[in-house]
């Protein structure tokens, strides 16, 4: 049986992983690709290369340190986990099984698409699902959001600060008249088209468009980038009734990312701590393989501060 086994090759896992390594445990790491979303990068035509820190740059210093260790990977999407006692059972797409004494949940989330023409097309050029990442590219450019919930308001707050224009298309009312929605909705580069739906995505090399469909009218707004910030949908199918989570899915987990199961713990996009960038991936990896390590030596409720 082994001691931990990490499920995911983004950012999460890929750092649990490495800081397993280094704890010297009995690890196994299954996943069928490594980088998850950071193998993409958004494309537009006024930046460089050199401008953007690309995150595999930044996780390959985590892969390099498992290339070695090859034996330790298993190549393949997982199917089913199940509860031992004293652990938990793998299985993978092949039938193969395999025990462990702990888990590490890092399969990430991805973002709900439109599924209109030009999606596909444009998709990382010009058009992607993450306005965190890449607001800081979109200096005096005019830019749409999609979405009419607190992770749209989210990205529409960070890009009116340096956007020209930033446009807010929104199907329903969703938060737009929260008071977190209001504040956002308030500033003058801000315009919102609500009750409106994305019908097409033109452009050229690049997304240059949005067709929206608004008041019973057809309209094309001319943009620099466009940004789907529609609700994520976490990859957390596996760990249904096991572990507790939220209404959207998300695995719900404490300061220490244990979730609610003894022995499971999670980290990155698939929880519901928004580890939605690179770094902070790697950092909620980290510290669910330090939470799984103190777990196995029988630390697993310790304080670790000060008790009044």
């Amino acid at each position: 049986m082994h001691e931990t086994i990490i499920i995911g090759g983004g950012p999460a896992g890929l750092a649990a992983a490495a800081y397993a390594v280094r704890k010297r445990m009995d690890a196994l790491f299954i996943s069928k690709g490594l980088g998850g979303r950071t193998q993409r990068r958004l494309l537009l035509p006024w930046v460089e290369d050199y401008q953007v820190m690309v995150g595999a740059e930044t996780i390959g210093r985590f892969q390099t340190q498992l290339d070695y260790l090859d034996f330790m990977r298993v190549r393949a999407s997982v199917s089913l986990i199940e509860p031992l006692d004293g652990g938990f059972r793998v299985t993978v797409a092949d039938g193969k099984q395999y025990d462990t004494q702990t888990l590490i949940i890092a399969t990430g989330a991805v973002g709900k698409r439109l599924n209109v023409p030009g999606e596909n097309e444009f998709e990382m050029k010009g058009l992607c699902y993450s306005a965190m990442t890449y607001a800081p590219l979109m200096v005096d450019r005019r830019v749409v959001v999609v979405g009419d919930e607190l992770l749209a308001l989210r990205a529409v707050a960070e890009l009116s600060r340096i956007a020209t224009q930033v446009t807010l298309v929104a199907e329903g009312d969703g938060d737009l008249d929260t008071a977190a929605g209001q504040y956002v909705l308030s500033h003058d580069n801000v315009t919102v088209r609500r009750r409106a739906r994305v019908l097409e995505i033109t452009g050229d090399e690049y997304a240059r468009g949005v067709v929206i469909q608004h008041n019973g009218q057809r309209e094309e707004i001319a943009i620099d980038a466009v940004f789907i910030e529609k609700q994520l949908i976490p990859n957390s199918r596996l760990v249904e009734g096991l572990v507790e989570r939220d209404a959207c899915g998300f695995i719900r987990v404490d300061s220490r990312n244990r979730t609610s199961m003894p022995g499971i713990f999670a980290a990155g996009d698939v929880t519901d701590a928004m580890a939605f960038q690179v770094l902070m991936g790697l950092g909620d990896g980290e510290k669910a393989a330090l939470s799984a390590f103190d777990y196995i030596l029988g630390l697993g409720s310790a304080p670790f501060g000060c008790e009044e």
